[in-house]
């Protein structure tokens, strides 16, 4: 976690923590589910960009600004999560496959996902994410991670409420069977 710093004409490294009135254990365990959330933001933008394109079916006009719309915002809030780790003194996971394999949403891609498959991807999210909230307040007693975690959570119930607003309210089961739900 420490950064290491070398100057050009001197073997001399220092390293540089933040002293901002939290101990390193608490850092690096914020910096842990940061990491997680970064992972989790990865898995949601690639399955966003995937399905923004490779729609198909009667929807695609409404959808495809949506998908493009919330894809912008995913990577928006992934640079904020990143700058945070590194305001604690941590390092941001970078490689896909490091963030695929911490990743707590899943990752394959077996199929184009839809918006359904979008959606219970943004509510598990958000069901960590209100869990991490707590851990970063509580337990770290960590608020300017609180803070981003909050306003990230909103930013991601109201991705979910757009997009169960575009699903419709038939959903198909099995071959040629429908069951509506609206009364």
């Amino acid at each position: 976690m420490p950064q290491t710093i070398s100057y050009e004409h001197k073997n001399l490294q220092v390293t540089f923590q933040p002293n901002i009135g939290l101990d390193a254990a608490a850092r690096q365990s914020v910096v842990e589910i940061l990491n997680h959330l970064l992972a989790d933001e990865a898995v949601l933008s690639l399955k966003t960009r995937r399905a923004n394109g490779h729609s198909s079916g009667e929807n695609v006009p409404e959808l495809q600004p949506l998908y493009n719309a919330q894809y912008k915002q995913i990577n928006a809030i992934t640079r904020e999560i990143g700058e945070r780790i590194q305001i604690l003194g941590g390092s941001p996971l970078s490689g896909p496959k490091e963030l695929l394999d911490t990743a707590r949403l899943d990752g394959k891609l077996t199929m184009v996902p839809g918006s359904i498959n979008i959606l219970a991807d943004q509510e598990a999210f958000i069901r960590c994410l209100r869990d991490d909230i707590r851990k970063c307040s509580e337990e770290y007693e960590d608020e300017g991670t609180f803070e981003l975690l909050v306003g990230v959570m909103r930013l991601h119930e109201r991705m979910a409420w757009l997009l169960r607003s575009h699903i419709k309210p038939e959903i198909i089961h099995g071959v040629g069977q429908r069951q509506n739900f609206a009364r």
